[in-house]
């Protein structure tokens, strides 16, 4: 889609929704620089509606604070646990004192010195990202944002208020068309109440009307991608039919962007520099993220080791019996490293490895009682597995994201594994080592008991019958 074209040529005029605008204010700052840049390029054909100049003006001042407390709070959370271990540390040193430990002293000056040189690191660290973050000092204490909207204000490029008997009769509209699911609007209906509720009504019916009054042509832009602006056609996003069809009865034209869609085009267009916010932040995050989130990562790949360990073993040079292994304990695990792999589109995607250690016993089928007609088992073998598991993890990340904080990820799973049998052990061969069964072990064989193999009396089916 040429918008050149269609504003040079078609007169047609280009309409941000609110939270195009508020938006600006969440980007990392680089892309926000690209946003404004790309609208302040076609500031001559941007047009606000009454509502949405409305909604800005009472969010917008909130949302700038927010964006300022954001930056200049990176890494405090950090900074505040290092903080609060240092004196943890000192104050356990106080304690060895009180109970007469020698030379703790110098086991004080050393350690708040290593802490001290800690928190500076610490510190200079997080003053460099930021200073990275603000690389493009685009700001610099100004509300760029606001800047735009008077700009618009100057060409006055705002759509005349809504008078209230319209407000009323719209709002009025708006019960009928959310029973019946008409866009727009419908998805706020039981999140909002009042008039805030038909807000993008509201704002749908001012486009309409100045389309029709002044037998204009639109662009309209919005970040709400809910099923009540926009459906689903062959696995692509598109503009609701039913408000194309609505704006066509004005006799008029309307097309629709999301708002990176858009800059995309101007960007293209117009020659406005592209900024790739997203690989920016992840390279000064991806250590950080990585590292908060091992052990959630391990913790959901967790079951798997514990119930389907063998895919990840080497059986074929391990000593298990017959019968498998029906569930491995995780003796221990560590982290060893992450890295990132590969960036298609918003999708990221990292191998993190695991040094893990796992145990389990495995059994062989010996036949059936003949009387009984159970099954029989040998004694277990006993059987430690070590090595290396690599797990992919993929992560959506966009613009929106909180690089800073984020420790969410959409999928992981096992790709890789090198776990081979280290040790192992026939039990019946190992009288010391002692192995608990639900109801103990058999006094007389020793067997852990459990409610396959107990036979009566504390004793198993095989020694029961002696007793």
């Amino acid at each position: 889609m040429e918008i050149k074209k269609l504003v040079n040529d078609e007169k047609y005029i280009i309409v941000p929704d609110t939270n195009v605008l508020l938006n600006l204010y969440r980007y990392s700052p680089d892309f926000s620089e690209f946003g404004l840049q790309c609208l302040t390029e076609v500031v001559e054909s941007l047009y606000l509606p009454a509502t949405v100049r409305l909604e800005f003006g009472k969010h917008c001042k909130s949302s700038f604070a927010a964006m300022e407390k954001k930056i200049e709070n990176i890494g405090q959370g950090t900074k505040n646990q290092v903080k609060s271990a240092r004196a943890k540390i000192l104050s356990s040193c106080d304690q060895l004192k009180h109970l007469q430990f020698t030379d703790v002293d110098d086991l004080h000056s050393k350690l708040a010195s290593l802490l001290d040189a800690l928190e500076v690191t610490t510190k200079e660290f997080f003053e460099e990202r930021k200073g990275l973050q603000l690389s493009s000092h685009y700001w610099n204490g100004s509300d760029k944002v606001m800047e735009l909207v008077r700009k618009i204000e100057k060409y006055d490029h705002v759509l005349p208020s809504p008078s209230q008997e319209e407000i009323f009769r719209w709002c009025e509209e708006g019960q009928v068309r959310y029973k019946k699911e008409i866009p727009p609007g419908f998805k706020d209906a039981k999140n909002k109440d009042g008039v805030r509720k038909y807000g993008d009504l509201i704002i749908w019916k001012e486009l309409l009307k100045y389309a029709r009054e002044q037998e204009q042509d639109v662009i309209f832009i919005t970040d709400d991608v809910k099923a009540d602006w926009w459906e689903t056609d062959n696995e692509q996003r598109v503009f609701h039919t039913m408000l194309i069809d609505e704006f066509r009865k004005t006799g008029r034209n309307i097309i629709a962007f999301e708002s990176q869609e858009f800059y995309t085009a101007v960007s293209d267009e117009y020659g406005v520099e592209k900024t790739d916010a997203v690989e920016l932040a992840l390279r000064m995050t991806d250590h950080d993220y990585c590292a908060n989130i091992s052990d959630k990562v391990f913790d959901s790949i967790e079951n798997e080791l514990l119930y389907n360990g063998l895919d990840y073993i080497d059986v074929q040079n391990s000593h298990i019996g017959a019968e498998g292994i029906d569930e491995f304990e995780i003796d221990s695990w560590e982290f060893e490293s992450s890295e990132r792999v590969s960036r298609n589109a918003d999708t990221v995607t990292y191998l993190f490895k695991y040094h893990v250690e796992l145990i389990g016993t495995s059994y062989d089928y010996c036949g059936r009682d003949d009387d009984t007609k159970e099954f029989i088992f040998a004694y277990g073998t006993y059987h430690i597995f070590s090595g290396t598991i690599t797990v992919e993890v993929e992560r959506e990340a966009d613009i929106f994201i909180d690089f800073e904080d984020s420790n969410h990820f959409d999928e992981a799973q096992i790709v890789k594994s090198s776990l081979e049998e280290t040790y192992y052990k026939n039990l019946f061969d190992d009288p010391d080592f002692e192995e608990y069964g639900e109801y103990g072990n058999c006094p007389d064989c020793g067997v852990p008991l459990n409610d396959d193999n107990i036979g009566g009396n504390g004793f198993c089916i095989d020694c029961a019958e002696n007793h």
